[in-house]
């Protein structure tokens, strides 16, 4: 199992060039950019789809197996973060390190929750729905929900009023905020193992 597995991997490791390259051809195919009328090049966008598809699949059991296994998990994650044990001090080094990254990323986690649940709205509203003669409206609220889903009941209200300041939430997407934070566990703590190290 340890030979199909680091076999997966080098095939993941070289084949991601190789799914950069074909995510902008399908990225052109798609925009109408390449000559969707000649035939190769509707080959290589089938041929394509079926790379993406198994480069995904291999990118979705790998990801199951570092989860779960120790020491594929060990000899991956220690190579991709350059974390080195070869005595006790830099395996103690190594213990401060990841104890410093998890505060680190866990007071990140913290902030990104309260800022994704924190609203806040300022806006006007017409003359009719005037309140004490005064247009001008403040609403903070908090919102929280397990799952995504489209909030269109207050997209008629919001049609009434002249929003001057909205938030609803961190403008960012969820994938750009988990490669946020695998990048900054990964400096985080080569930053404290060089630290701890001098």
């Amino acid at each position: 199992m340890k030979r199909f597995d680091l076999i997966l991997l080098k095939i993941f490791l070289y084949g991601l060039p190789v799914v950069i390259v074909l995510a902008v051809f399908g990225y052109c195919y798609s925009q109408g950019i390449v000559d969707r009328a000649n035939g190769i090049v509707s080959l290589m966008n089938s041929v394509t789809g079926l790379l993406f598809a198994a480069w995904m699949a291999i990118t979705l059991y790998l990801s199951f197996r570092l989860t779960i296994s120790e020491s594929l998990r060990d000899q991956v994650i220690a190579k991709i973060t350059f974390m080195r044990e070869r005595d006790e001090r830099e395996a103690i080094l190594t213990g401060k390190a990841t104890k410093t990254t998890f505060l680190i990323t866990l007071a990140i986690l913290i902030l990104l929750f309260s800022l994704s649940c924190i609203q806040v709205s300022i806006y006007r509203v017409p003359q009719d729905q005037a309140v004490d003669g005064k247009t001008g409206m403040i609403s903070l609220g908090l919102g929280f929900n397990l799952f995504e889903q489209e909030k269109q009941d207050q997209a008629s209200k919001e049609m009434q009023r002249e929003n001057i300041f909205l938030y609803k939430g961190l403008p960012v997407s969820s994938e750009a905020i988990l490669l946020m934070l695998i990048v900054l566990q990964i400096i985080s703590y080569n930053y404290s193992m060089r630290r701890l190290m001098k």
